[in-house]
């Protein structure tokens, strides 16, 4: 799935959900992205899209912004939209998480039905389909970027942040009651 837009809002609105900050939620979601940056390596679905290479790359960085707790959360919440990313992705196609660990890929695939009539009937399914990872160049990256359901799903979950924001500042506050004009006694 390379729908930059998914792999952005959905970790954002996880944050928002949680209570994260604005421009917090949104760093560690602009982070969230940089697995798809092999697109420009010409492969996709590669090293980058691993728990292992995040690990490799946040442990350090939690080490050394150990006694900067602002960054440090940062990097944290950048951890999170990349596993957010990961997760979205395995349920997408092949996904090499435990690469160099692990030489297969795995992808989870699913299906849930629930049809509602005279009977109704709920029917689902799920397969771990595994095999060996392939990082290899493509010639060319013939991907959407946005589709109609990623889109939808990207505004759902926008939607209570947007309002917010613009209850914020658009939407008249209560003006303070104004004091009842008082006349100055004699002895004032």
């Amino acid at each position: 799935m390379v729908e930059p837009l998914l792999h952005f809002v959905v970790p954002f609105a996880s944050l928002r959900a949680f209570g994260i900050d604005l421009r917090k939620a949104a760093l560690a979601s602009a982070i969230a992205l940089a697995p798809d940056l092999d697109v420009f390596l010409h492969v996709h679905r590669s090293q980058s899209h691993s728990l292992v290479v995040l690990a490799l790359i946040v442990l350090p960085l939690l080490v050394l912004t150990r006694k900067r707790r602002t960054i440090r959360s940062l990097v944290l919440l950048g951890a999170f939209g990349v596993f957010v990313h990961l997760i979205l992705d395995l349920f997408q196609s092949f996904t090499p998480l435990f690469w160099p660990l692990l030489n297969q890929s795995a992808w989870v695939l699913t299906a849930l039905d629930l049809h509602i009539g005279s009977a109704p009937l709920i029917t689902g399914s799920a397969e771990l389909l595994i095999r060996q990872t392939v990082i290899e160049p493509f010639v060319s990256f013939d991907e959407p970027v946005l589709t109609a359901p990623g889109l939808a799903v990207s505004l759902v979950l926008l939607t209570p942040t947007l309002v917010l924001i613009l209850r914020d500042r658009y939407v008249l506050r209560e003006k303070p009651k104004a004091q009842p004009n008082r006349r100055p006694l004699p002895s004032d």
